[in-house]
């Protein structure tokens, strides 16, 4: 459905606004617009999903080969069933290691 709109490149990442985007240093959710996806740049097996917020933040979230390219969830695929510009709510929180997991995305 909307693998295409997938960024696959260096190129891609030079080319958009990415670096203002961060992950999340506290649990939460947020609502908000899925505005970009890109597979990781360095080979890892996951997709990053870049999203603005409806309070003006720039979240970035990993999904993870392991579980459908899914929130821990796996509620939804990034890669085959979401098309960029779609409304999300999203739920993360932090792992045992320490980084966030993203646990939930519900369709607004």
């Amino acid at each position: 459905m909307s693998r295409n709109e997938i960024i696959t490149t260096a190129l891609g990442f030079r080319d958009l606004p990415l670096g203002q985007y961060q992950f999340p240093t506290e649990e939460g959710s947020f609502a908000g617009t899925l505005m970009y996806r890109a597979w990781h740049p360095n080979g890892k097996r996951c997709l990053i999903c870049f999203f603005d917020t409806d309070n003006g933040e720039h979240i970035k979230l990993y999904a993870w080969w392991d579980i459908d390219y899914s929130p821990k969830d796996r509620s939804i695929s990034f890669v085959d069933d979401v098309v960029n510009g779609s409304r999300w709510k999203c739920e993360y929180k932090r792992a045992p290691k320490g980084s966030m997991t993203w646990l939930s995305a519900e369709p607004l």
